[in-house]
This record gives structure tokens, sequence and C-alpha cells, in this order.
């Protein structure tokens, strides 16, 4: 047995979105984030033809390399997602989304990032995932979105 010991991290950010809910959840799947994340490109990989479902894996290039992914769980009228995305070697991450209905047209977006360290190097890069990172991370996603819904032509302009 080793002695190696993980390391664990949650954080958990929120930001109001100027969008009916109906709008908002669906640029959280895989193919939705491209309208909005600079560079995602994700690799849809199994099931053949799926693009957004419970057990969805497909895979993406991070900073750091490649990473998996996995839909965990799905409920669109709940407006709920949970992935796995596992960067091997490093860590573990389970990330949680939920949109919700402030009023007709406001939504507040939810997330929490739970990670585990796989290794001692995985274990050092959490040290870096702190409260302060984690806002940034936030304000950028909402900066993002904004964006996203702010340009001429987009499908949800209005």
């Amino acid at each position: 047995m080793s002695g190696f010991v993980p390391r664990s991290v949650r954080l958990e950010g929120h930001f109001p979105v100027g969008r009916p809910v109906a709008e908002v959840f669906e640029p959280f799947s895989p193919i939705g984030e491209t309208l909005w994340v600079p560079g995602w490109s994700p690799e849809l990989l199994y099931p053949p033809g799926v693009s957004w479902e419970r057990g969805l894996i497909f895979r993406t290039r991070e900073e750091s390399g490649e990473a998996v992914w996995v839909v965990t769980h799905l409920d669109r009228t709940g407006r709920e997602v949970e992935y796995h995305r596992v960067e091997p070697g490093r860590h573990v991450a389970r990330v949680a989304v939920r949109c919700a209905e402030l009023g007709p047209r406001e939504t507040e977006v939810r997330t929490s990032y739970t990670y585990v360290g796989l290794s001692d190097h995985g274990n050092a890069g959490l040290a870096e995932m702190t409260e302060a990172a984690y806002d940034h991370k936030m304000r950028t996603w909402r900066s993002w979105i904004e964006e996203h819904f702010a340009r001429p032509g987009s499908a949800h302009d209005g």
C-alpha cells in the first residue's frame, strides 16, 4: 500500500444571468458550451450520436492535458447537470450546475466543483483552487455568458 493521501477541495459559486431560465440551462451542455467558452471543443465519444444525456462520455483538452468527462446526472426539467471530469494522474472533479428562475427574465446559475487529488502532483495543484480563484472563474463565466447572449444573431438574442 502506498502512503498517498488524496486531498479534496470543494468550491461553490453563483451568479445571475438576465435571461429566462429556459434559455440559460442548455449552454451548460457539452456542445452548448462551445457557444460561450473560448476554445471549448468537446469530442463526444459514447454513446454514438448523443449530444447530452446521462452516461455521455466526452473528452476535452485542458491546459494541463486531456480530460475525460462523464455526465453522471442530467435533469432537464429541474435544470440540473452533474459531470465527473478525470485528469489522469492529477485529479477527479465533480462539477454540478443548477439554473433556477429568479424572475421571468432572470436566472441564477449555481455551480460547485469538488476536486480530489489522484497523486502528489494532483494534490499540489489543488492548492491553486482557492475561493478567490473560483470567484474569478465565476465572474469570467458570467461575462462570457452575457457576451454570448448579447451577440447579434445569437439564437437567444432578444
